[in-house]
């Protein structure tokens, strides 16, 4: 970070309004609150690019598209009628299977920057550092103002805390209350300013600590403030994280009482017995609460695309946990023939999204945090009620009987509820994340071992089609070393003795054609 957290900051200022674009990062010339709104919005918050197809690498303007294939959501797609030999799952294969070299693709050259992830959000954290390092210079003259000014630094300490919420369950270990304070996350910047530095990573206590900090400090500067629109956080929003990061901590007390807080100010679920539209994520949604960034999951697991060999469908396993009567098999991911697609929310190649498919807060989140907090805190009754609650909106009204989850024993429920959390959050960035946390839970720690199947193929000079050559599988058990990602080699030699994750060579095992 030498290198990049210092140049980061300039480079931050110098692409965003001209109000900086001349000054650097001479902060003299921000003349009013509304130069930090604008740095804000330009900067801080996740860029909506359009979606991109994958046949030709990964662009580095997407947010961690990977995240949506490494768990157990997706699987490679063979039986298309034709072969994109560099489409998606060639691109992040080295993810899909959990190789030590994670951007390498089957040929051996890189299809992704491994950096692109870190540049992309500590940029955002160092536009955000400048921000809270100067609104508190504006106390406001009017009602209007002084709202402004306390909505900017609630939204720009929840950016924050998010960012470094992402970071670190990329590139640091998942949060054991037992290891915390000697286990590995991220580097924490928190200054405004260039510093010739040596950056070390911080330990993942002090890393969440910062994290509920900030996230606090937003409630309060939040609370009260009118809500601008579903692409600038409110303090709905900021409970709901909240909720999420103390679930990832195993505080569950603290957990349920923000998922209930959430849920008292917006509790409104889609009914799907009467939803009508094409899409489930679309901006009218009434579960919606907050949405920034990008779809970068394109039409390579849509109907439209996946016809081509070589790219992603939804995984049986996925697909084969809905019950009958779960309607969302008809709106969420959806089997026809031999492809299974996501339907949820799809985006065709370049396109622009009107919502992300890797950080977007809804209130079915809450239900599901609510109900996993109380069961931990042996509370089954708040937990079923919750379940079924938002259940109860996702299966055909008649299908549905409530007694299924209200029979279920405590253990039963505790998995019940991660079994729930996945097929209601898939593809939404959650599971990879969710299974980290699951290894470290001691009383009811994750025992699934992840298989990735990936089939190889090679060009008939005769034919010049492509045609199945081999196929490995590759698993990862729980706990294993992969759960984390490599830190950048880029960090690391500019920031010499940085320690980076240890990640062990997976070679997989042949199966036949």
């Amino acid at each position: 970070m030498k290198k990049y957290l210092i140049i980061f900051l300039l480079f931050a200022l110098a692409s965003c309004s001209n109000f900086l674009e001349e000054y650097s990062q001479d902060q003299a010339y921000v003349k009013g609150y509304n130069d930090l709104d604008e740095l804000l919005l330009g900067n801080a918050y996740m860029s909506r690019n359009d979606v991109q197809s994958y046949q030709w690498g990964v662009r580095e303007g997407l947010y961690y598209p990977y995240i949506h294939f490494m768990a157990d959501e997706t699987e490679q797609y063979i039986q298309g009628d034709d072969y994109l030999p560099k489409a998606a799952c060639y691109a992040l294969s080295g993810y899909y299977t959990w190789q030590q070299k994670v951007t390498r693709n089957p040929d051996g050259g890189d299809s992704w920057d491994d950096s692109a992830d870190w540049n992309n959000l500590y940029s955002h954290i160092n536009s955000l550092n400048v921000i809270l390092s100067s609104i508190n210079d504006f106390k406001g003259e009017t009602d209007t103002d002084i709202q402004n000014i306390s909505r900017i630094k609630g939204e720009s300490l929840f950016l924050r805390a998010a960012y470094y919420f992402v970071l670190t369950n990329l590139f640091g270990e998942a949060y054991n209350p037992s290891s915390a304070e000697t286990a590995l996350a991220v580097p924490l910047k928190t200054t405004p300013y260039i510093e010739d530095l040596t950056y070390t990573r911080s330990t993942v206590a002090t890393v969440y600590q910062f994290i509920v900090e900030n996230l606090l400090d937003a409630e309060k500067a939040l609370e009260g403030v009118e809500h601008q629109s579903l692409y600038r956080v409110d303090v709905n929003g900021v409970r709901l994280l909240l909720s999420r990061v103390y679930l990832y901590m195993q505080d569950y007390e603290n957990a349920k009482i923000y998922g209930q807080k959430v849920l008292d100010a917006k509790s409104s679920l889609q009914d799907l017995n009467t939803f009508a539209g094409e899409e489930f994520l679309n901006p009218s949604s009434p579960e919606l609460i907050f949405s920034m960034g990008a779809a970068s999951i394109p039409g390579n697991i849509a109907v439209s695309t996946s016809l081509f060999s070589n790219n992603f469908q939804i995984s049986a396993d996925l697909y084969n946990s809905y019950e009958p009567g779960d309607l969302r098999t008809t709106y969420y991911v959806v089997k026809e023939g031999q492809i299974t697609y996501l339907k949820k929310m799809t985006g065709a190649d370049f396109e622009t999204k009107d919502l992300s498919d890797n950080f977007v807060l809804r209130t079915s989140e809450a239900y599901l945090n609510l109900a996993e907090s109380a069961a931990f805190l042996n509370d089954d009754n708040v937990a079923k009620q919750a379940l079924n609650e938002l259940r109860s909106n996702r299966f055909a009204s008649d299908l549905y009987d409530n007694s299924k989850v209200n029979n279920l024993t405590h253990d039963e429920l505790i998995y019940f509820i991660r079994d729930e959390r996945r097929r209601e959050l898939c593809l939404e960035g959650h599971r990879w994340f969710d299974l980290r946390r699951y290894n470290v839970v001691s009383e009811y720690p994750n025992t699934k071992t992840l298989t990735a199947s990936y089939t190889y193929f090679e060009e008939d000079p005769n034919t010049y089609k492509y045609i199945p050559s081999a196929r490995r599988s590759y698993v990862l058990p729980p706990n294993d070393p992969a759960y984390t990602l490599p830190i950048p080699q880029v960090e690391l030699e500019y920031n010499k003795g940085m320690k980076d994750n240890r990640r062990d060579a997976r070679d997989g095992f042949n199966e036949s054609l």
